[in-house]
C-alpha cells in the first residue's frame, strides 16, 4: 500500500445514518438545505455527493443507499483540526 493511500483512508470516515421519512423527499430536503448554505449537492436515491463548509475550511463527503431507510455516509475532506464528530453530527441532522 502506497503512502498516498494510506493517508486517503486515514482522510476518510463513514457512518450510517437512519432516515426518517421517504428517501427521495429527504434528498431533495438534503440538497436545498445544502445548497441554500452555500454548499453543493449531486446524487440521487442510490448515491451521491455533497460539499459545504465549516468554520475552518471545506467539507466534502459521499452518500449511498444501503437500504429503503438507511444510507452510508463517508467524510471523504475535511478541515483537519475539526473533529470528525462535530462533522458527523451537522450530517446525521442534514440527512436524518
Amino acid at each position: 500500500m502506497t503512502a498516498r493511500v494510506r493517508e486517503a483512508d486515514q482522510m476518510s470516515h463513514s457512518f450510517t445514518v437512519a432516515v426518517s421519512e421517504e428517501l427521495a423527499e429527504r434528498l431533495k430536503k438534503t440538497k436545498s438545505e445544502i445548497t441554500e448554505s452555500g454548499g453543493s449537492f449531486e446524487g440521487n436515491m442510490e448515491a451521491g455527493k455533497f460539499s459545504g463548509n465549516s468554520f475552518l475550511g471545506p467539507v466534502k463527503g459521499e452518500y449511498c443507499r444501503i437500504s429503503a431507510c438507511e444510507i452510508k455516509v463517508t467524510i471523504t475532506d475535511k478541515p483537519f483540526v475539526v473533529p470528525y464528530g462535530l462533522i458527523e453530527d451537522q450530517i446525521r441532522n442534514y440527512f436524518g
